[in-house]
């Protein structure tokens, strides 16, 4: 595996470009690479890499109306979003680099503790209320080319895949109590996982190739295919969608209900990701945002673009880049009350399941973080 260094720097290259001019050439070269980035796991989220706007200028074929203008001055999230800001320290009492992965609750997030470069070695829980943290567990490594990814927080575990082989076609499936203690082992299926969650006293997963949503006891047993998952991939369980990320979104599918809204696509429109409640899309470089049934849908200015090839965060937000000459300034938007705050040049991690409800950005020894389960409804 290449060293940490290089991966910053090809991370820091890829994101650096406006992102291709051919959707088809820029989505294959996303799947090309998604293997790779998905195994570097925790190294990736502890690596310092920002996220740069990604997207050009181009001519519309039929510009749109938007609903109303960006404000020549977008508010700090320290105004808008107050209690929701944390400074979060970037190694914990061990000593150990530690990075968030997704927050547990108002206050608490779920972090990864490295001691030094390489693999992830145990979560823990760092408290924005005390200012303390808790060692949870530590993350099994059992064999050699294994990568644990995916971390999903259910109400009383904490599920996570971990690939395993050279050519990642096997995953093992792992739990931990949310209040801590030993990891466990609940099984492993011959298969290319895509997310993982917990669905009550089961672990859900879905495949990436094809698509296809499937359980497990929390105790072991045989996988089993739920109905009327074919051809999709898991969101935030109970949720999952149809279409792959970088790809139209088409369809919201609860797996509990039943209930399915297929997503209208208005013309023209790509890259449409989608929330439970609120998508967000591409049509050439002006940004469209909807609920899922298509009613509220209303065109951002042009001067708000695209980050990169997942832009969805939490529940309802999503993370854009207001791009004015000479101002590059990443902006989180609500899509649920149109709120716009500018925050930090963010950094990137993938290390969970569900779209992550924290972001965070600095360095030295305290980063700050937001955490989007803080912000009121």
């Amino acid at each position: 595996m290449r060293s940490e260094e290089d991966l910053v720097q090809t991370l820091r290259t890829a994101a650096a470009q406006a992102g291709p001019a051919n959707l088809a050439d820029g989505v294959a070269g996303r799947r090309r690479a998604r293997r790779t980035r998905r195994r570097l796991g925790a190294a990736l989220a502890a690596a310092a890499v920002v996220i740069v706007a990604g997207g050009t200028t181009a001519v519309l074929r039929e510009p749109p109306p938007v609903a109303s203008p960006v404000p020549g001055a977008i508010e700090p999230v320290a105004s808008v979003w107050p209690r929701a800001l944390f400074q979060v320290p970037t190694v914990d009492a061990d000593g150990w680099r530690t990075t968030p992965v997704t927050a547990v609750s108002a206050t608490e997030l779920l972090m990864y503790a490295m001691p030094g470069e390489g693999k992830a070695e145990r979560l823990e829980v760092y408290d924005a209320a005390t200012g303390r943290t808790r060692v949870l567990g530590d993350v099994p490594y059992p064999e050699k080319d294994y990568y644990p990814q995916s971390l999903d927080v259910g109400e009383k575990y904490i599920a996570w895949h971990a690939e395993k082989g050279a050519n990642g076609d096997r995953a093992d499936f792992w739990i931990m109590p949310r209040e801590g203690g030993p990891a466990r082992r609940v099984g492993e299926v011959a298969a290319d996982v895509d997310r993982t969650g917990i669905a009550g006293d089961h672990l859900v997963w879905s495949l990436e190739k094809g698509g296809g949503v499937y359980r497990m006891p929390l105790t072991g047993g045989t996988p089993e295919r739920l109905p009327g998952s074919d051809g999709l991939h898991l969101s935030a369980w109970p949720w999952a969608h149809e279409g792959e990320t970088g790809l139209n979104m088409t369809k919201m599918v609860n797996l509990e209900t039943g209930l399915a809204t297929t997503v209208p696509i208005p013309q023209g429109v790509d890259m449409m990701q989608c929330h439970p409640q609120w998508c967000a899309g591409m049509r050439d470089s002006r940004l469209v945002v909807q609920r899922v049934d298509g009613s509220a849908r209303r065109t951002l200015p042009g001067t708000l673009v695209r980050v990169g090839f997942r832009w969805l965060y939490g529940d309802r937000f999503a993370l854009f880049l207001l791009n004015m000459p000479g101002r590059q300034q990443p902006v989180l938007y609500d899509l649920s009350t149109g709120t716009m705050a500018a925050i930090g040049p963010v950094q990137s991690h993938d290390t969970s399941s569900r779209p992550s409800s924290v972001l965070f950005w600095g360095d030295g020894k305290q980063q700050t973080v937001l955490n989007l389960k803080a912000i009121p409804g």
